[in-house]
């Protein structure tokens, strides 16, 4: 009698298999609750200064409110906050800004309203 060679097929155990890493955050943009993180005095006058060093071009359409819960156009150009903000200030990065009427207005993307408008 010839013996039939014994097939080989890999077992694995559950205990055997590692997770998969988490994913690295992309920076994108998140759900901004509904109670905006407050902004110290100091915290909102370093955006102002780091947007306003930035110098963007940004075009308001007319009738445009910079007041706090105000709902923004859809189609405004919104623009991510300068990276020395975001460093300093992690609390800002959902938001966006614009500028209107020479004051910084920062904007939750997700619903486009006004979350702060920064003195000028």
């Amino acid at each position: 009698m010839i013996a039939a060679p014994a097939l080989l097929v890999p077992t694995f155990s559950a205990s055997a298999q590692t997770p998969l890493p988490a994913m690295p955050s992309t920076g994108g943009v998140g759900p901004v609750s509904a109670q905006p993180v407050p902004l110290t005095e100091e915290q909102k006058g370093a955006i102002a200064q780091a947007v306003r060093e930035n110098r963007r071009d940004v075009k308001v359409p007319p009738g445009v409110s910079p007041q706090v819960g105000a709902e923004l156009p859809p189609a405004m150009e919104l623009h991510m906050l300068p990276d020395r903000a975001l460093a300093d200030i992690p609390e800002a990065k959902p938001y966006r800004y614009t500028v209107v009427e020479e004051r910084v207005v920062l904007v939750d993307p997700t619903t486009m309203r006004v979350v702060e408008v920064l003195a000028k």
